[in-house]
């Protein structure tokens, strides 16, 4: 799984990290020589190779070509992928590893997914589900209309103080229209109906799909059509 995640997240990491217009991790020389100090202590004589040739002033090499260079020269200096290269007697097996992973664990580093633990573990964390509040703002979670994303705050949701104004509201104005829910009455109306429009529905639709299919298959297999 790990293999095929750094699959899909190297190009990434390559567009996105490395150069200036991205988060210039191989863009300048002091971004660049921050990387270098991460390598593991056993490839020193790599960093300092690769430091010297990038501090020349000829060097005009992008952070893509100094990424795929740096991955060359680690890969070079285990012996990977050319049976002749000997690895140095005083790089252990363990230091060896340390080498090859690099490459893998700074792409994690800056591209994988984080998970907060906290908002995992602990009860009184938001866990984005829909029409949740959040305990400090107020706010309702509320499904985005993703026709509209372009347009799309995230401060003008609905707050638990404006719902119960809008109630208290709804309750001494309109004595003649009646609704069903109160989320009716509020202004959850449009992100509920959109959220039942656009998953919902779709999904119970999908469900009954699968569930006719089932039915179909046993009836096959009995002779009952």
């Amino acid at each position: 799984m790990l293999s095929r995640a750094y699959k899909t997240l190297e190009p990434h990491f390559i567009n996105d990290v490395l150069p200036e217009e991205g988060h210039g991790l191989l863009a300048t020389q002091a971004s660049w020589i921050k990387v270098l100090v991460t390598l593991p202590k056993a490839a020193d004589p790599v960093s300092r190779k690769l430091k010297e040739k990038w501090e020349r002033s000829k060097d005009n090499t992008t952070p893509h070509q100094k990424w795929t260079e740096l991955k060359s020269q680690l890969d070079n200096f285990i012996g990977k992928g050319n049976k002749n290269s000997k690895v140095p007697k005083n790089v252990s097996n363990t230091d060896r590893l340390r080498i090859e992973h690099w490459p893998i664990e700074t792409v994690f580093k800056y591209t994988y997914p984080r998970l907060d633990i906290n908002v995992s573990k602990m009860q009184n964390h938001l866990l984005k589900s829909p029409f949740c509040v959040h305990p400090k703002t107020g706010r309702v979670c509320v499904p985005i209309n993703i026709s509209k994303i372009d347009s799309f705050d995230p401060f003008a949701v609905p707050t638990l103080n404006q719902l119960m104004k809008e109630l208290d509201e709804y309750g001494a104005t309109d004595q003649t229209q009646t609704c069903e829910f109160d989320w009716q009455k509020t202004s959850l109306k449009a992100p509920f109906e959109n959220f039942q429009k656009q998953f919902l529905i779709p999904l119970m639709n999908s469900l009954r799909r699968v569930q006719r299919v089932e039915r179909e298959k046993q009836a096959a297999a009995v002779g009952d059509f």
